[in-house]
């Protein structure tokens, strides 16, 4: 058995969550990067809100050779995944276009925060993140090989007369314009993580590269090139939307915070779908979602002058039922609560 040692750390946090981690990941070495680990003595231990990566300081000579091809250096995806169902109810918006994937690069952070190495560009994930699925072709000529997406558009050109040499004896054809390369390599790799088995709400790609200096100070034991990568998610927030049936339908209610933050508008009564009616109050403004929501509202009703607690502690939202909703004009983001006793 080796002496093994920590090379990098993976973690996801969410603000949905009280203690701000992210359970429920899962990170999976892609089936290339699986193998490269294999071949190179590396194993991961798997955590509820990310993984680590251990190498074996015993066979850092083979590990440094690996790292050190500048053609293929040694560089570990992996998928990541998520077990809840609504992932995308309960995180905010900007991170979810159609054709897109979020991507993680370890080359791309600009320094730590507390020990920590987030791989976003913003304080949280964002839209930033994001890169397209390559849907295009590649198109193999007599002294080039072209890359095009799906409109046929020249992305990048390989020429074959523009070759470099390495120790290893492999040669490489270098991109006449490499100033896009970088970018279609990210979504072709996104491409290929969009084609496979998705049982599970996609979260995206990680791809951490491992330097030579990086191995070299973490055989001398320096804890300081140990990289902990991190990335934080934002909760999405919504309109609270109470809908009041049955008894609880009183001309004089209205919802109070305890707190005395947060201020609801009466939109009035509503003809529901089943034919009942319901008075429907929606907050001023966007509340965040969370696992266990901190909000305490009140439902009271004002009878002869005086104000009576109907509902001491109001339901409150729920990342299941969540819909976009015209409100005064405006296209909102609304949880619906449906109060009725």
């Amino acid at each position: 058995m080796g002496q093994y040692r920590p090379m990098f750390n993976i973690a996801l946090e969410h603000t949905y969550f009280d203690d701000g981690k992210f359970p429920g990941v899962s990170l999976t070495p892609t089936a290339d990067s699986e193998r490269r680990m294999l071949n190179n003595n590396l194993i991961t231990r798997k955590r509820t809100d990310g993984i680590t990566v251990f190498f074996d300081n015993d066979h850092i000579e083979s590990l440094q050779l690996y790292a050190k091809d500048t053609d293929d250096p040694l560089r570990i995806n992996f998928e990541c995944n998520s077990e809840h169902n609504n992932f995308q109810n309960f995180t905010a918006s900007s991170v979810f276009e159609e054709n897109k994937i979020l991507f993680f690069d370890s080359t791309n952070t600009d320094g730590s925060t507390f020990g920590k190495k987030y791989l976003h560009v913003d304080d949280f994930v964002s839209s930033k993140d994001l890169v397209k699925y390559f849907n295009g072709s590649v198109d193999f000529g007599e002294d080039q090989v072209s890359v095009m997406d799906f409109s046929g558009t020249r992305k990048l050109i390989f020429d074959s007369q523009q070759t470099k040499s390495n120790p290893y004896g492999k040669r490489r054809i270098e991109p006449s314009d490499p100033s896009n390369a970088q970018q279609l390599k990210k979504n072709m790799l996104a491409s290929r993580r969009a084609l496979s088995d998705t049982r599970h709400a996609s979260l995206g790609l990680f791809s951490i590269l491992i330097t030579p200096d990086e191995l070299s100070a973490l055989h001398q034991g320096s804890t300081q090139a140990y990289n902990d990568y991190h990335v934080r998610f934002q909760a999405r927030e919504t309109y609270w939307k109470y809908y009041l049936v049955g008894d609880a339908n009183q001309p004089s209610a209205y919802i109070q915070d305890i707190d005395g933050k947060i201020e609801f508008e009466d939109l009035g009564e509503e003809l529901l779908s089943n034919g009942s009616s319901a008075r429907i109050f929606i907050s001023k403004q966007a509340l965040p979602l969370r696992a266990r929501a901190k909000q305490k509202f009140q439902l009271l009703v004002k009878k002869n002058g005086r104000s009576k607690v109907y509902v001491r502690r109001l339901a409150v939202a729920s990342a299941k039922r969540i819909n976009k909703q015209i409100v005064n004009g405006n296209e909102l983001f609304v949880s619906e609560i449906y109060i009725n006793f």
